[in-house]
């Protein structure tokens, strides 16, 4: 065995680095879904311009017909 190769069976680490990979990975949705969950609890009051676009009308262009079908 080399000073740089690991001890074990190749397909035993490979297997358990691709576990950790996958428990690291689900960690991170799961903090990333936690947090999501916390900013909709406490939603935010939205600025008065945005309020403003919002009230605001788009009228349809003069050139599309609307026909029932």
């Amino acid at each position: 065995m080399t000073a740089t190769q690991k001890p074990g069976n190749p397909v035993t680490r490979f297997a358990k680095t691709a576990i950790d990979i996958a428990r690291n990975f689900n960690a991170e949705l799961t903090a990333a879904g936690e947090a999501m969950a916390r900013t909709n609890r406490f939603p935010q009051s939205r600025s008065q311009a945005d309020l403003a676009q919002a009230k605001q009308l788009h009228p349809a262009s003069s050139g599309k017909v609307l026909t029932g079908v």
